[in-house]
């Protein structure tokens, strides 16, 4: 017994050794990251984690509840897409189709008024919020400096980064962007405890705008250009400019590194599929919410164009402003992408838009794109032709 006690004793000195370590060294947020990962049995981020983390609710006071579909409740999915969804642990799946919910369904015990992290596609929120920015007249061009905002890029090789970078993931910034290393800039944001200062002190590496080179750390730069320019955090700003005039049912919530802290922009959104839905008939809609313009539609048309940037040796053709883009059937459509295979795909030429939430995905293909969003597209569109012969 007396020999349990000492080993017991000693791997709480060696653990209270390396926890003191890790504080010591200025990588306190691996202590976080393992009491909210290994120590309960998961390698990564998940998406039923708010509860880990302080977050702040974005209310549901204009509640627009989805027209539902004619066909809505006589579509129905195979057998094969049903297991292909599960296979993939699958959350939830939402189609609309001309405005109009089609179709719905959720596993386990997520439901529609159920809400999850949208990891990166939170992204694609800071590029609507952008464009919000624009029409407001708050920002006037994206080629401004980010300097003009934030004094510590004023300076040295960060004075020649402008918005545009920023929106295009081209600034030539050194962020290690990693879902699975652990020391990763991605790791640091998501489990510490100041994400603006590291953001803010991200190296620079390359000359802006030459070369696309997805990094978390710019959309968190983005958020803090938009919370100086309004005066006002990001909480509150999504709440009136997005939340409110888009209609959402339920309430949301935005992620924080801590408590009186700064919101994760680049990942922490936890919402419905039937309000991440709303971003996605937003962009089928140019733009347009019910007939109001929320986004300009030059900013529109911008961001669903691929920056003139080169991506691994040729044109880039996946990325416009915080917005990922592809090809279906030689048409464009474009979409959110979130870590763990959170889509919101845009079809405009068939009028559809589809929301999948879950906890894995494929690996990307050759073109940049994760195989199973395309495999979600087609279940979309099998789905939406049922409903033409319903």
């Amino acid at each position: 017994m007396q020999k349990l006690v000492k080993i017991l004793l000693r791997i709480a000195v060696v653990l209270a050794v390396l926890i003191a370590l890790a504080y010591v060294t200025g990588n306190g947020y691996l202590v976080r990251g393992v009491r909210y990962t290994y120590l309960i049995g998961r390698t990564s981020p998940e998406i039923d984690d708010r509860d880990f983390f302080p977050s702040d609710p974005i209310a549901a006071t204009n509640a627009q509840p989805w027209t539902r579909h004619a066909a809505y409740g006589k579509v129905t999915l195979t057998p094969d897409q049903d297991a292909e969804l599960q296979a993939l642990h699958t959350a939830g799946f939402l189609v609309l189709q001309d405005g109009e919910l089609l179709y719905e369904k959720y596993y386990d015990d997520w439901g529609p008024d159920v809400a999850s992290n949208s990891f990166s596609v939170a992204k694609s929120y800071i590029s609507v919020l952008t464009g919000i920015a624009m029409r407001e007249g708050v920002i006037t061009d994206v080629m401004t400096p980010v300097g003009n905002y934030l004094p510590e890029f004023a300076e040295g090789c960060h004075a020649d980064i402008t918005l545009y970078h920023l929106l295009t993931m081209s600034t030539g910034l050194d962020w290690s962007e990693s879902g699975a290393d652990p020391f990763s800039d991605n790791a640091k944001g998501y489990y510490g405890y100041n994400v603006r200062e590291l953001s803010i002190d991200q190296p620079c590496r390359d000359q802006p705008g030459t070369e696309f080179d997805y990094i978390s750390g710019s959309t968190q730069v983005m958020a803090e250009v938009l919370e100086t320019a309004y005066g006002r955090n990001l909480l509150d700003l999504v709440q009136e400019k997005i939340w409110t005039p888009l209609g959402c049912e339920d309430t949301a919530w935005w992620g924080k590194d801590r408590r009186g802290g700064d919101y994760k922009a680049f990942c922490c959104l936890y919402a419905t599929p039937r309000d991440f839905a709303r971003i996605g008939q937003l962009y089928l809609d140019s733009g347009l919410w019910r007939g109001t313009r929320i986004v300009p539609e030059e900013y529109f048309l911008a961001s669903v164009t691929p920056a003139p940037v080169q991506d691994k040796g040729k044109p880039n053709r996946r990325y416009g402003y915080f917005w990922w883009l592809a090809e279906l059937d030689g048409r464009p459509i474009h979409y959110c992408r979130g870590f763990h295979g959170q889509y919101v795909v845009v079809i405009p030429h068939e009028g559809t838009v589809l929301v999948r939430t879950g906890t894995e995905r494929e690996e990307v293909n050759e073109e940049g794109h994760p195989n199973d969003v395309f495999q979600w597209i087609a279940t979309a569109r099998a789905l939406a032709a049922q409903a033409k012969g319903a």
